[in-house]
């Protein structure tokens, strides 16, 4: 399958200036960036707003570590190092086909030799993402094809509030948004029974429970806490995980 002939026969596709076997083209409110390497192509979406010269830095950063790219089975990988003048992102994620559906109703082998990039942010990721996972934060949870939005800090939680009957569903632990778990702690305090248990991106688990007072069990042990602390807390253990290890 000659890969770079595809890239070049999308309607309105012209060469990316400096990247050798590098595509960009449009259509309506999204803009394509594709560069081949060795039997795939690296391929970033933007719909909306987009900037030429991030788009070149994810594919020139992914294409130079095409080995991580490829070489292993975790459904999303990133890759640190991006930067580029006028935006904050440091990452590169990038999903396979059994993640993405770029091309699957056209050209299902481009499909299949496509893994899609977007510009994020370490803090979203904990390299431990499920398949299950990497498509949630793919179709939803990240919103990869929009520069313009904001981080999404990477968190797994379960919680069961007795005094509002509400409560998670399954026995593991979910992805889940920084708001909900605050939204859940401040919930805590006067529900007798209930709990909320939390994991950041490093792997650490910390459980919140309320009896007579509220208690929360970390890698540092259990320690009683107000309500205020312990949304504190939790804010510390997301956006900064290194510090409450």
């Amino acid at each position: 399958m000659d890969l770079t002939s595809k890239l070049a026969a999308q309607p309105g596709a012209e060469p990316v200036p400096g990247v050798p076997d590098a595509w960009h083209w449009s259509r309506m409110i999204f803009s394509f960036d594709a560069v081949v390497s060795g039997d795939r192509v690296l391929e970033m979406r933007v719909m909306g707003e987009y900037d030429p010269a991030l788009a070149r830095a994810v594919l020139e950063l992914a294409r130079d570590h095409a080995e991580q790219v490829f070489g292993g089975d975790r459904p999303l990988v990133t890759l640190d190092g991006l930067a580029c003048p006028g935006w904050d992102f440091d990452t590169v994620a990038a999903v396979g086909p059994e993640v993405h559906e770029y091309h699957s109703q056209e050209d299902t082998d481009l499909h299949k030799a496509t893994v899609a990039l977007f510009p994020a942010w370490r803090q979203e990721f904990a390299g431990s993402e499920s398949l299950a996972e990497a498509r949630h934060q793919f179709d939803r949870g990240l919103q990869p094809t929009r520069l313009r939005r904001d981080p999404v800090p990477f968190l797994r939680m379960r919680y069961r509030n007795e005094r509002t009957g509400s409560h998670s569903e399954g026995p593991d632990r979910g992805l889940a948004t920084l708001d909900v778990l605050r939204h859940e702690l401040s919930l805590l305090p006067g529900s007798p029974g209930s709990h909320v248990e939390w994991e950041n991106r490093l792997g650490v688990i910390f459980r919140a429970e309320y009896d007579d007072t509220l208690t929360v069990h970390g890698p540092d042990g259990s320690i009683r806490t107000t309500g205020d602390d312990l949304v504190a807390l939790a804010d510390q253990s997301v956006l900064r995980p290194e510090e409450a290890v």
